[in-house]
């Protein structure tokens, strides 16, 4: 499943999830993107550490009761991506 159509799904439940249903939900996510996976990589790394920061927020307003506002937000992320070769594996990644 892309991880569009995890976060999709995800957003689209909040309201029914627990906090630690949601973590759960969105490990691959999290596990995709997340900035300490792309050490060599500053630029993506500060991208993907202000696109999680800005997400995360919004996460948090949506468990807030009274909250019903769903503005949009576009949000970049550099997805990390594991090739396999048949000597070694490597990483490389993709905007998304």
């Amino acid at each position: 499943m892309g991880l569009e159509k995890i976060l999709l799904q995800w957003l689209l439940q909040a309201r029914a999830l627990s906090g630690a249903d949601a973590i759960n939900a969105l490990r691959p996510f999290y596990f995709a993107v997340h900035p300490d996976f792309f050490g060599q990589h500053p630029k993506e790394r500060a991208i993907n550490e202000n696109s999680l920061k800005r997400l995360n927020g919004y996460l948090e307003n949506l468990q807030k009761p009274g909250f019903n506002s769903f503005k949009p937000a576009r949000l970049t992320f550099y997805v990390r991506r594991r090739e396999q070769n048949a000597s070694s594996v490597q990483e490389s990644i993709d905007a998304s």
